[in-house]
């Protein structure tokens, strides 16, 4: 019996070496496969039998074929699709009888073809064998950003319409141009809507400029359709108060077809055209630092006099905007207009100074310890003392806060105190107690009541000798009207100089062909267009596994997930748990050649040598037959 049993065992090496160098033929021949990962074997004993104290083998089997993940080196290539990720991580594809995607593969030779579905003017980007490779839409027009789905990249970059002008320039500040007081003539009062030739009179304005800006564009209409641009038209004109410029943003009368908020159509009206008006109020030397601006009804009369046509900034607004309708839409389209103004913040400002000594020779800082400061009258602030500031925050909030002088701390640690609890930055400027909004354009910052007290309860009005720092008992605090923009950086001017335009700008384009794509670590899909635009158009969704060994392969550098691979993960580039990714890219096969060819040679001596125990137990076999006979 045991010398049969050689046979057999005989027989399993020669089968599991077979089997062996079929995986192993097969990585060799994969060496150049993008994103090919190698087969492994793995062989177990066969159950032993016992006799007694003796055990006997069975010999070979097959235990497992196994996968090797381990990532490939990335080559570079010449072409935009071809992608990879650097780490862990699976692409995930969706076949196109499949509703869902359910395959995963590390290789990214994927291409462009022209999408089949409802989006207009898109591609999909698919592997070579049509499988949709799956992501996040982010300028999809159909379809849930947040929802994973095949991926669409624009063919075209849709005309996108102008929403913000900037035009930096200078106004001459001439005293001859100075309208007169007595008679003064607006720019809005010298507008005539329904003189579409000549809406406005040369002798009425002193200096104009004009730039083109676009309006939305019909994605559904192809590249061949030129894209519309308007003529913008902007008239300045001295007004009869020093320092000031008023000016008339414009347009063809006869293209304007804007609704009033009423409702009123603007169409051959004395109003039409006129889309804002606005005053500009520089300082003595040149610097703008206030904006004023009126809607211009379609009767034409604004009446800057009356609150009913004038515009307000809401709360964290920088700029005035105006509305604008080419193509008779039913929603006017609206664009902001800066002049180089970067806008400040509301501050409010304490009536008094506080100051770092009893002499009052010099003003409190932040830095100032609180066994140094007082008050104008030379009133020093006591261990105790209690501050207590009273109003509300930028946004109207209610607010109030109570400081107790602690001698081991200084000014900045109440100033730390207000900023948390008025939602503002506070500081210490010439001595006063200003308190700034985060925020631009209209605020509700305010102090309403600053009290003082000390550790005993006194008020000032029964203790005089009370510090009253940064104002005296129940003041409120001022709020600052000074120059409302900063003058850094290039911005309008009003010098002496003739008018000129320094800079204009406008942020609307027009269509573009798709040139190229770029991939970004995270997997974010940018489209770089013949505009000079480059729109994130999707962002990779990858995959991960558990149990990598659970997933079968499929062929095509495809795998599917069984259920010992455990729930897919799902995430991006550069989460937790997944690798980065990046484009001109390609995984290259994870084969180690060197590795492969000691491999099929020790396969090769294995099998020689379970051949030739098969050969040698027919041999033994044979003599035993011989020695019956």
């Amino acid at each position: 019996m045991e010398l049969l049993a050689s046979f057999y065992n005989g027989l399993s090496g020669v089968n599991a070496m077979g089997q062996k160098l079929n995986v192993t033929a097969n990585n060799v021949a994969n060496v150049n496969t993008n994103a090919f990962k190698s087969g492994q074997t793995l062989f177990a004993d066969v159950f032993e039998t016992t006799l007694g104290s003796l055990s006997f083998g069975h010999g070979v089997q097959l235990g497992q074929l196994g996968t090797s993940f381990t990532s490939g080196m990335l080559e570079t290539t010449g072409k935009a699709t071809d992608m990879a990720i650097s780490g862990p991580g699976f692409f995930m594809v969706r076949r196109d009888d499949a509703t869902t995607p359910d395959t995963y593969t590390r290789s990214g030779n994927f291409k462009l073809v022209d999408h089949l579905g409802t989006e207009p003017n898109a591609y999909n980007l698919v592997t070579p064998t049509g499988q949709f490779v799956q992501g996040y839409n982010l300028s999809a027009s159909t379809g849930s950003p947040t929802t994973v789905s095949d991926i669409l990249v624009k063919s075209i970059a849709p005309q996108s319409a102008t929403s913000a002008v900037q035009l930096v320039l200078n106004l001459q500040n001439n005293p001859a141009l100075v309208e007169p007081a007595a008679s003064p003539v607006s720019l809005f009062d010298s507008w005539n809507g329904t003189n579409t030739a000549q809406p406005i009179a040369t002798s009425n304005y002193d200096y104009k400029t004009s730039l083109k800006i676009y309006g939305p564009g019909d994605e559904s209409a192809g590249f061949s359709t030129p894209s519309d641009t308007y003529d913008l038209t902007v008239y300045f004109d001295a007004t009869a108060n020093p320092n000031e410029q008023e000016f008339l943003v414009t347009c063809n009368p006869a293209l304007d077809q804007r609704l009033s908020t009423s409702g009123t159509s603007y169409t051959n009206t004395q109003g039409a055209g006129a889309l804002l008006y606005g005053v500009l109020s520089f300082s003595n030397n040149g610097a703008l630092n206030n904006i004023q601006c009126w809607n211009v009804p379609p009767d034409g009369n604004v009446d800057p006099t009356t609150p009913a046509n004038l515009l307000t900034l809401a709360r964290g607004e920088s700029y005035y905007s105006f509305d604008f309708n080419f193509t008779g839409t039913p929603a006017n389209n609206s664009s902001t207009l800066s002049f180089g103004n970067t806008p400040k913040p509301q501050s409010v400002v304490s009536p008094a100074a506080a100051f770092s000594s009893a002499t009052t020779s010099s003003l409190v800082s932040a830095t100032s310890p609180w066994s140094t400061v007082s008050d104008a009258l030379g009133n020093t602030v006591q261990v105790g003392d209690t501050i207590t500031l009273q109003g509300t925050t930028g946004d109207g909030t209610a607010a109030a806060y109570s400081y107790t002088v602690d001698a081991t701390e200084t000014v900045a640690d109440f100033l730390t105190g207000l900023e948390n609890q008025f939602a503002c930055t506070a500081s210490i400027v010439n001595g006063q107690l200003t308190l700034t909004d985060t925020e631009v354009g209209a605020s509700q910052l305010a102090i309403s009541s600053l009290t003082h007290t000390n550790a005993g309860g006194a008020t000032p009005l029964t203790d005089p000798t009370i510090a009253q720092i940064f104002g005296d008992q129940s003041a409120s605090f001022t709020a600052s009207l000074g120059d409302l923009y900063q003058t850094s950086g290039l911005t309008t001017t009003n010098y002496a100089s003739s008018s000129s335009m320094l800079y204009q700008s406008q942020n609307g384009y027009g269509k573009g062909r798709l040139q190229d794509i770029s991939v970004d670590s995270q997997g974010f899909v940018t489209g770089q267009y013949s505009n000079g635009q480059n729109i994130t158009q999707a962002q990779l969704v990858l995959a991960n596994f558990m149990n990598l060994q659970g997933l079968r392969n499929m062929g095509d550098n495809n795998f599917v997930a069984t259920d010992e691979a455990g729930i897919a993960m799902i995430g991006t580039a550069g989460d937790s748990s997944f690798g980065t990714a990046s484009n001109y890219t390609l995984e290259s096969s994870n084969v180690d050649l060197g590795r492969e060819m000691v491999d099929v040679i020790t396969t090769q001596r294995a099998f020689q040598a379970n051949a030739k125990s098969l050969s040698t137990a027919d041999d033994m076999y044979e003599k035993l037959i011989q020695m019956i006979r």
